[in-house]
């Protein structure tokens, strides 16, 4: 997976932000991190193996950040089907560098 790697610098409007946990923090940061030009497609399984967290706490937190609106989650599916390809999370402007209060 290529990482646009921004080291552990968390903005100020995420350091501050009192909706979200700290764990939640770290992940938002780190799915920054992983958001290229065409969004992140990291799985559950790879971001709780990072974290060391299971994928039902990640599914978790990356529904938390999406309600929030830090986050969109859209899904690209297999040709003439109804399965999921794969997920692409995409950091919204108020996620990362824009003012969350």
């Amino acid at each position: 997976m290529q990482r646009d790697f921004k080291g552990v610098w968390i903005p100020k409007d995420i350091w501050l932000a009192e909706n979200i946990s700290w764990i939640e923090k770290l992940v938002l940061t780190e799915l920054d991190s992983l958001d290229n030009d065409d969004g992140c497609f990291a799985t559950n399984e790879y971001i709780g193996n990072f974290f060391n967290l299971s994928k039902d706490r990640i599914s978790r937190i990356v529904s938390k950040l999406a309600k929030e609106n830090y986050i969109s989650v859209s899904f690209i599916y297999k040709p003439n089907s109804k399965q999921i390809e794969k997920r692409v999370i995409k950091i919204l402007p108020r996620g990362i560098g824009e003012n969350a209060n």
